[in-house]
């Protein structure tokens, strides 16, 4: 499926979400997304459209991790913390942050310090 078509969905459903102010408009219908563009062969092409498209979205409530959480994260020392920090210096929102701090929590990963100190940087 191509990235642009899935974005434009997503980017739809949290639009309806917004509107609704109802999460699950769009929680539960990108799950269903998030198997089909796992199943592309090209999944870590989504992860910086994904942030792009999280930077210029409301703040709503994408869950805890929820859908784009648990996706983003599957790429965890294969470039995702990259990506995540590069969203966060063009445009940190609540979600991004959320992102980061859960980053923070392996206590076990060598850039751990700096993590928490960017996170402390952006609570303030």
């Amino acid at each position: 499926m191509k990235i642009e078509k899935i974005i434009n969905e997503f980017d739809r459903l949290i639009k309806i979400a917004s509107e609704e102010d109802n999460k699950y408009a769009f929680q539960d219908p990108a799950y269903e997304l998030i198997d089909d563009l796992e199943e592309s062969g090209n999944a870590f092409d989504f992860v910086e459209p994904i942030f792009r498209l999280i930077e210029k979205s409301p703040d709503i409530d994408f869950g805890g991790p929820g859908p784009f959480g648990s996706f983003l994260e599957k790429f965890y020392h294969k470039g995702y913390e990259e990506k995540l920090l590069d969203s966060l210096n063009r445009n940190p929102k609540k979600y991004t942050i959320f992102l980061l701090s859960r980053l923070c929590n392996d206590s076990n990963n060598p850039k751990n310090k700096e993590y928490k100190s960017i996170l402390s940087s952006l609570e303030k």
